[in-house]
């Protein structure tokens, strides 16, 4: 079977899917994925062929800055539905489409899968006659963003000669993989959607150390917020634990300023590196991040910084396993006072411990692979 993956460019887009494809792999077929030209060679660094399709990062930063600003201004509750529909109905699809298109023909795909902000991959499912799987990379979406994609899409569905455009944006037309725990209080899929559970990663048994705790401190990829970092590091360096804080390409270690002698900073260190051995992690409540630390049973603390992040956090404090500070509350006495009740109070880590063993439970992605492959067969 040939499988064309699809995902806009980014870690957090990308990574979700790399157990999918690596099962697929492992089942001889042939897998290849399309991206934005830049993100390509990030595809191949993880051992997979890649295409170039859609938008550069650097591209959408630019075509997205006046809606940013306006989104900035909007409350926290209401900057996803804003964002969402926009960034990649609007911008990112129709930029992509026709290479996708091209790409799927000249491959000869006999499915497509593509995450949850890529809106173009149903369209030309639809379009060459075959199925589409919808693979989530953290909760689902609520029911109004998933509305607000789908009227900004339905132009570019009915360019494609399809016209009324199918519900929901055409994300739920075939299967969709979830990859979120019950205990996360997710939004359903529509009724009628085919949907294959699956963990997100499988979590070695932890290697807790017996020195002092190891507070692990990352705001992801994208998130620029060195103040945040610095005013994080100042708390932590006054408490009785161990600090890692990755800093993404995207923010300068130097502005940090001066390193407690408790913390070492780097750029970039595999989750699975670090979250085995860590005791806590703070976090910018992207979904990679947060799924990683339930994975590995780690309580949280929350410091959202834009669209989804705000109800992942608020998914994971309701679930007990999280304390939440919103940019304005990021103080050296609130981070403080958070880190040492998150490690201080067993209920947050048992919390977390419930939430790890409902992903452990998760079917693995190789049942995904062999459930899609049944999916293909039975469509042609």
């Amino acid at each position: 079977m040939r499988v064309l993956f699809s995902c806009v460019a980014g870690d957090g887009h990308f990574l979700p899917l790399l157990p999918l494809a690596r099962a697929f792999r492992q089942r001889g077929d042939e897998v290849t994925f399309a991206a934005a030209r830049s993100f390509v060679p990030r595809v191949e660094q993880a051992g997979f062929a890649a295409v170039p399709a859609g938008l550069d990062h650097a591209e959408v930063e630019v075509l997205f800055a006046e809606d940013r600003t306006t989104m900035e201004m909007l409350p926290f509750a209401e900057r996803r539905a804003f964002v969402f529909p926009r960034r990649f109905g609007v911008l990112d699809a129709p930029a992509r489409i026709d290479e996708l298109r091209d790409h799927a023909r000249a491959l000869l795909a006999d499915v497509l899968v593509h995450e949850t902000a890529e809106l173009a991959a149903p369209v030309v499912a639809a379009q060459l006659g075959l199925p589409s799987v919808h693979h989530g990379f953290g909760r689902p979406l609520p029911a109004e963003i998933v509305a607000g994609a789908a009227r900004e899409t339905a132009p570019m569905w009915r360019d494609a000669g399809v016209d009324p455009p199918p519900p929901h944006a055409g994300l739920f037309r075939c299967s969709f993989v979830d990859v979120c725990p019950s205990g996360l209080a997710p939004d359903a899929p529509p009724p009628g959607t085919r949907t294959f559970a699956q963990r997100a990663l499988d979590a070695p048994p932890p290697r807790r150390p017996t020195g002092r705790p190891l507070v692990y401190v990352t705001l992801g990829t994208v998130v620029r917020d060195a103040a945040a970092l610095r005013t994080v590091l100042t708390a932590l360096g006054a408490l009785d634990v161990e600090v890692l804080v990755t800093t993404g390409r995207q923010n300068d270690p130097v502005e940090l300023g001066v390193i407690p002698a408790n913390a070492t900073v780097e750029t970039y260190v595999p989750q699975a590196e670090v979250l085995p051995r860590s005791a806590l992690v703070v976090t910018h409540a992207g979904s990679g991040s947060l799924l990683g630390a339930l994975a590995h049973a780690l309580p949280l603390l929350a410091l959202p910084h834009a669209a989804d992040q705000f109800s992942n956090a608020d998914a994971v404090a309701r679930a007990g396993a999280a304390r939440v500070l919103l940019p304005d509350e990021v103080t050296l006495d609130a981070v403080r006072d958070a880190v040492a009740d998150l490690l201080g109070t067993p209920a947050y880590r048992e919390a977390a411990e419930g939430l790890a063993r409902e992903i452990a439970a998760m079917p693995p992605p190789a049942e995904t692979a062999e459930r899609i492959g049944e999916l293909c067969r039975s469509t042609t």
